[in-house]
């Protein structure tokens, strides 16, 4: 089975990537491209809790609930070199997003949700923001969904590589309850690249020994999605060129770093 899905281009429309219950247990993603005559697109997040995330625009975000309405405007995002804005949607909204110049992009990621709870808008400046790394493998992870917001499942942030360098590293995985160091945690990339026609590539793997064993390489593209059901997930771009990805977790905890890193690996932390 292959975790790697292709961008479905910049042509107007709304285009799910995978569904909950399918290639992943406790997360849904979709890619909506608001231009031409699709200026403007429902969603209704019923039992589950969103978190959009925001590439081009502007966009006007509206919310109705049974608190009542909320809503947002997303200026235009010059560059995928800083982070853009994220918005958490609880469960039991109806949200109308709105081109208001020109194409937009957003992504919708999904994960069961809990009564109650409020629209929120984080802004890019209210992201944590944390330096990791170092040499050729330092990258700036921008964390906009975690303890901030009282969510069910979901956490979500944006993570951007310096060009020809790597992240996600050593490797890491959450795929197993060892509480506190790891809780088990799906995990989407969504990836964007400046300039576009460039490309990173992404490694999944499994630890030795898994009776259901995998390891996947991909050439990533901008606009492109890997699924991430469990295992380790290095990624590095291609030199001259920034690689930004949105990352969203939900699984059976809600623990940011809750993680372990591959024993093979780990060492480059001492070096």
């Amino acid at each position: 089975m292959s975790l790697h899905v292709k961008s479905p281009g910049h042509a107007p429309g709304v285009y799910p990537i995978v569904r909950r219950g399918e290639r992943l247990k406790y997360l849904s993603f979709t890619i909506i491209q608001l231009g031409g005559e699709l200026t403007s697109y429902m969603v209704e997040s019923g039992a589950d809790e969103l978190s959009l995330d925001f590439y081009s625009g502007p966009v006007r975000v509206e919310v109705e609930d049974a608190s009542g309405r909320w809503s947002a405007e997303i200026p235009t995002r010059s560059s995928i070199r800083e982070p853009g804005p994220m918005v958490y949607i609880p469960a039991g909204s109806q949200v109308t997003l709105t081109r208001l110049n020109g194409d937009a992009r957003i992504t919708v990621a999904a994960a069961e949700g809990k009564p109650g709870g409020s629209p929120a808008l984080i802004r890019a400046d209210d992201a944590a923001l944390n330096h990791v790394g170092k040499d050729n493998w330092t990258r700036t992870v921008y964390t906009h969904i975690a303890n901030n917001i009282d969510a069910a499942r979901l956490i979500a942030g944006e993570t951007v590589n310096q060009p020809g360098g790597w992240s996600s590293c050593p490797p890491h995985k959450h795929d197993r309850f060892a509480p506190p160091s790891e809780v088990p945690m799906e995990e989407i990339y969504y990836f964007q690249v400046e300039p576009r026609q460039g490309f990173g590539f992404m490694r999944v793997y499994t630890a030795p020994g898994d009776p259901d064993g995998f390891d996947h390489a991909y050439a990533v593209e901008d606009g492109d999605t890997v699924l991430i059901p469990r295992g380790y997930h290095p990624v590095v771009a291609c030199p001259g060129y920034a690689l930004n990805y949105t990352w969203v977790l939900a699984g059976e905890g809600r623990t940011y770093g809750a993680w372990s890193d591959d024993p093979q690996h780990a060492w480059i932390k001492q070096t």
